[in-house]
């Protein structure tokens, strides 16, 4: 059986910088665990922008400067390092899901594909359902203790809809 683990932005921004907020913090060793026990193919994604951010529909509906290319908000705790330097393929993204993920997915046959990161009901879910599109005869995981939102309420109507989807919440 093939499993695939993705790491959806655990980025500096999202956990305690400029749209940091306190459940993000209470997840990193719970991705960090799911890491170490993973005995498969990992990849991870980056939510990617560049100083011309606000002038993007993304930026004039999220109107906060985050994740530029290289700097310190855009990278993911020192912790993880090893694990981006063993990943099978980094995914760069200028919006909430990953067209190149979908299309790594089509290419790339899992039996089993784990979620974990942020923003639960924003970039996870995107990339989740663009993982149940690309390849419908995977199942697919949501680790909900390495996964966290800003808001709860939203993060709950996310589950429902996975669920509703088939996705299987741990």
């Amino acid at each position: 059986m093939t499993k695939l683990l993705v790491v959806v932005d655990y980025q500096n921004d999202f956990i305690d910088g400029s749209l940091g907020f306190e459940e993000a913090t209470k997840i990193k060793e719970n991705i960090l665990k799911l890491l170490k026990n993973h005995q498969d193919d990992v990849v991870f994604t980056f939510d990617t922008h560049d100083e011309n951010y606000l002038k993007t529909q993304e930026g004039k509906n999220i109107p906060i400067c985050h994740c530029i290319k290289d700097s310190f908000g855009w990278k993911m705790p020192s912790e993880f390092d090893i694990y981006l330097k063993n990943a099978k393929k980094i995914f760069h993204k200028n919006t909430f899901g990953s067209l190149e993920f979908a299309n790594f997915l089509k290419e790339n046959h899992y039996d089993s594909i784990e979620f974990c990161g942020l923003v639960s009901h924003i970039c996870v879910f995107s990339n989740i359902i663009l993982a149940l599109s690309a390849t419908p005869n995977s199942k697919l995981i949501l680790h909900k203790n390495a996964t966290a939102s800003f808001s709860k309420e939203l993060e709950q109507s996310a589950y429902d809809i996975l669920k509703a989807y088939g996705i299987e919440l741990l």
